[in-house]
């Protein structure tokens, strides 16, 4: 104890100084810790989130893709019978659906199986208004009797789907 009385005031403030850099250099080494710890940790929450949003996002441009107004729409083809163009709109619902089954990882099991039930249903819709039409139909006579059916209220599942995705969305925002 007289040893700290014996020093001098340039020793003392040297050794304070030295006790200061050693703090600072402490503090510098937990704070980079701390912030090693916050990027490792928030980020994968957040990054989680936006995974699952676009997800969603994918999932409500392939229900509408896929509703039946805007497949025939889209798919319009004159000079074909309706047995080709019924395979046409079979074909790219199937490929749309495959191109997003990897979303199914994201979002809960619930909007996957609504996905998949409306992907089956119009596949479905459009053979069974095919199979009403005469062997010789053209594709323009199916193009009109699966707008005739979308056009009736309720009709199509895609809005139920686009409107479960909505809410799936909100829930995690």
């Amino acid at each position: 104890m007289l040893f700290l009385f014996e020093i001098g005031f340039q020793e003392g403030l040297g050794i304070a100084i030295v006790v200061c850099f050693g703090l600072i250099f402490f503090l510098m080494i937990e704070l980079r810790t701390i912030r090693k710890e916050l990027k490792t940790t928030q980020p994968v929450q957040s990054d989680n989130s936006l995974l699952r949003i676009q997800a969603y996002e994918r999932l409500s441009l392939f229900a509408d893709r896929i509703s039946l107004k805007n497949l025939v729409t889209r798919m319009h083809a004159t000079g074909y019978s309706a047995e080709e163009l019924k395979a046409g709109l079979t074909e790219t619902i199937r490929q749309e659906y495959e191109h997003n089954i990897t979303q199914q990882i994201y979002v809960t099991p619930e909007i996957w199986k609504a996905v998949t039930n409306l992907k089956d249903q119009n596949i479905y819709i459009i053979h069974h208004l095919a199979n009403t039409l005469s062997a010789q139909a053209q594709a323009i006579d199916l193009s009109r009797i699966i707008l005739e059916y979308a056009s009736r209220e309720n009709a199509e599942l895609s809005s139920v789907v686009l409107d479960a995705i909505q809410y799936e969305v909100k829930r995690i925002l």
